[in-house]
């Protein structure tokens, strides 16, 4: 499912990035909110790249300039030409697409990702991100665009209501996967 990040690291208002484009603009703010803040700003802009992709249905599968991440880890490797062996990863969760955790430096992917990326993080708001981020001194990272929850498990305990059980790689979030199923109260 999509690797989105959760509405947790958004703040309990969801202004958490109205908070870092304040700080951006001049407002200080104490060590640790700045982290936070800057988490925030660089996850906004990954899920903006995420959500093109999905709406593209192009999430869990390679465009020409894909970066791929091994599974299980934060390595990334590509852009590179995508022949059979890739592919063989691909559907085998070995390897996944990525998107940018804006910082400072060039995106590493090329082709039609770069071009997907750029245009799903245009804007006044996203430049003012970008910006922020860069003058932060972050650095271009990478982040799986996909996971799969592990050990899944599900019961009716009762008939209007479903239980589940699941664990996630490390940065994953359990309120993505419930959005996934559908809604949930």
């Amino acid at each position: 499912m999509p690797n989105f990040f959760g509405e947790q690291r958004f703040g309990r208002q969801g202004d958490n990035v109205a908070q870092a484009l304040a700080m951006f603009a001049g407002r200080r703010v104490k060590r640790d909110e700045r982290t936070l803040l800057l988490s925030a700003a660089r996850s906004a802009l990954f899920n903006r790249v995420l959500s093109r992709r999905v709406a593209d249905d192009a999430w869990d599968r390679a465009l020409d300039g894909e970066v791929w991440m091994l599974d299980g880890s934060r390595s990334v490797f590509g852009p590179e030409a995508f022949e059979d062996a890739l592919a063989a990863r691909l559907v085998a969760f070995d390897i996944h697409p990525t998107g940018p955790l804006w910082g400072v430096g060039e995106l590493r992917s090329a082709g039609a990702v770069r071009e997907l990326e750029l245009a799903a993080i245009e804007g006044e708001e996203a430049f003012a991100l970008r910006k922020g981020l860069e003058a932060a001194g972050l650095k271009q990272e990478r982040r799986a665009l996909r996971l799969r929850p592990e050990q899944l498990a599900w019961e009716w305990p009762a008939h209007d209501v479903l239980q589940l059980t699941f664990q996630l790689p490390p940065g994953s979030y359990a309120t993505t996967v419930l959005e996934q199923v559908g809604d949930v109260r």
